[in-house]
């Protein structure tokens, strides 16, 4: 299974790359992982400005893949219930993708093409550090599947 995370953001910060490559060096051992940056121009934030890249995004994802958009307001899940929808999908799917929203969040057109609406929290993330989140318990959830003793329970 191919992993994708796909972010929309206007802007690269470096100050968290070395802590995501760190988890995906630890991920690509068991399933490659890439991320994907879409960058918007606007400077003005406006509601639901970035449909153009949403569009792009699911103009990436492939065949055979299961979508999980990450929003806020998505189903909430523990380590081990994450763990095992990881496991299902890399049991029944090509690849797996995780969509991180922009500024506005994700917006309706998105949460329609998404197979499922999962919330890494009730807390609001900027997506660098969603990404940092996401990137750890992908990982911790490879740990829980293989009996690995990161995950201490």
């Amino acid at each position: 299974m191919k992993i994708f995370v796909i972010t929309i953001c206007n802007k690269n910060d470096n100050y968290l790359n070395d802590i995501i490559k760190k988890y995906s060096d630890l991920i690509d051992n068991f399933y490659k992982i890439t991320f994907i940056d879409i960058n918007f121009k606007q400077k003005k934030v406006k509601k639901n400005l970035y449909e153009k890249e949403y569009k792009k995004a699911v103009s990436l994802i492939k065949p055979q893949s299961y979508v999980v958009a990450l929003d806020e307001q998505g189903k909430n899940q523990n380590s081990y219930k994450f763990s095992e929808k990881i496991e299902y999908v890399s049991e029944n799917f090509v690849n797996l993708y995780f969509i991180i929203g922009g500024p506005d969040g994700l917006t309706e057109y998105i949460k329609k093409e998404a197979s499922e609406i999962m919330s890494l929290s009730s807390l609001t993330f900027p997506h660098h550090l969603a990404k940092v989140i996401l990137s750890e318990q992908i990982y911790r959830s490879i740990c829980i599947m293989n009996n690995h003793p990161y995950h201490r329970s």
